[in-house]
């Protein structure tokens, strides 16, 4: 077969497409974040780190497990145009109800606790964020293998969010004006992806039964709540230290987790392809040498990383996080060893070959055991950056457990 017939194989110009999506995810973070620490510096870093993550858990409020549910739908039902756009319009629905509840969780949050009334005007520029992903059905695009509108579209939010921060930040004071920016680049994506669909894709507005809407909004339930406990063991972390800790500790642990986060994210085109196409096919023999090959790279990988980490820390935040991120790097790399087999075996292949509630109900267990983790650091005095990512390591750890569990007690690998 030559090049040319090969590209136009759709699930090679999915995974070309968000290859490209990813390169310009890492290229615009790796320029912004290092900027961003030097001109914010430590404790205003931190600041905008924990708000971000404090708005993620509203945008997976919102969000309710449909990128995955809604991914899986639509790959099902891709040649019944109608029963799509009854389901787009169902989600749409569902999502849109999600963020009235998000903003009042906000409004009460910001008005009940000195600690958020002090930045409400920062938190509430936040919500943009929110706005812009309800708007921007990301599911619809991978159900339907139309990467190449993901990653237009994510092209133009990430540029919109974050090439003026060169050119409006230039002291710590202007911190509020990130969340801004940010807000600003998601609504514009969301709003560009909602005129493609309805007007280039030729769906149709209308409103849904409300039979219709709960049957999206309940199938959607347990993958909200495996969505949910990921956040338990990634995002809360930042959360705990930022009430415990203070914006200084946040800082230090973020800069270290970013790039933590950034290596996770390789898999995002292979997931973000696997997924619909094992929906489909349930092909065994194909993942298998996907996931044969992925495990020693990542081995390599990682050891290459590990051996040059102090001057992976030096080059992308300078001396001033040296000491304290790097250890907490270095930590939270050991957790890739585990982080990304458990992944590949998570939702492009458990939860794709019919077994979606076992994959729920294991992320649930690790992030009742990582809570339990934490708040014992916390009661015994422990608490640390250092002590919170070797928490998760131990929680990765389990979670590759309970995924080998799974493939082992289902015989999944036997399937060709």
């Amino acid at each position: 077969m030559n090049i040319s017939n090969l590209l136009r194989k759709p699930m090679i110009q999915n995974f070309v497409s968000l290859v490209l999506l990813q390169g310009v995810n890492y290229v615009l973070p790796l320029l912004t974040y290092p900027f961003l620490f030097r001109v914010l510096e430590v404790e205003r870093w931190g600041t905008v780190s924990f708000g971000y993550v404090l708005i993620q858990y509203f945008v997976i409020f919102t969000d309710f497990g449909f990128n995955l549910s809604a991914t899986k739908y639509i790959s099902c039902h891709r040649d019944d145009l109608n029963t799509i756009n009854r389901y787009l319009n169902s989600a749409f629905i569902c999502r849109f109800l999600l963020a009235v509840v998000s903003f009042i969780i906000l409004f009460l949050l910001t008005a009940s606790f000195e600690k958020f009334r002090e930045e409400r005007v920062f938190y509430f520029s936040y919500f943009g964020i929110v706005v812009g992903n309800i708007l921007f059905p990301m599911w619809y695009f991978q159900g339907m293998e139309k990467m190449k509108y993901i990653t237009l579209f994510n092209m133009v939010a990430k540029s919109a969010s974050l090439l003026p921060f060169f050119i409006f930040i230039r002291k710590p004071q202007d911190y509020l004006l990130v969340p801004m920016f940010y807000s600003i680049g998601y609504i514009l994506a969301g709003l560009i992806s909602v005129y493609f669909i309805y007007f280039k894709e030729k769906m149709k507005w209308f409103l849904p039964s409300f039979s219709e809407v709960q049957a999206a909004f309940k199938d959607s339930f347990s993958y909200f709540l495996s969505r949910l406990s990921v956040s338990m063991f990634t995002n809360i972390n930042t959360f705990i230290l930022k009430l415990v800790c203070g914006d200084t500790a946040v800082g230090y642990y973020s800069a270290a987790e970013k790039l933590y986060q950034a290596y996770n994210q390789l898999l995002t085109p292979f997931s973000g392809v696997l997924f619909p196409y094992m929906a489909k096919t349930r092909d065994v023999a194909f993942f298998k040498k996907i996931f044969k090959t992925a495990i020693p790279l990542n081995i390599v990988l990682l050891a290459g990383i590990l051996v040059l980490s102090f001057w992976i820390i030096q080059l992308v935040y300078g001396k001033a996080a040296e000491v304290e991120t790097l250890s907490v790097f270095r930590t939270l790399m050991c957790a890739c060893f585990f982080t990304i087999p458990s992944m590949l075996l998570g939702y492009p292949f458990l939860a794709a070959m019919g077994h979606a509630s076992y994959t729920n109900w294991t992320i649930m267990i690790v992030s009742v055991v990582h809570l339990s983790g934490l708040a014992i650091l916390f009661f015994t005095g422990l608490l640390s950056i250092y002590t919170v990512a070797g928490m998760v390591v131990l929680a990765e750890l389990l979670l590759l457990g309970f995924r080998i569990k799974g493939v082992v007690n289902y015989k999944l690998f036997q399937y060709e």
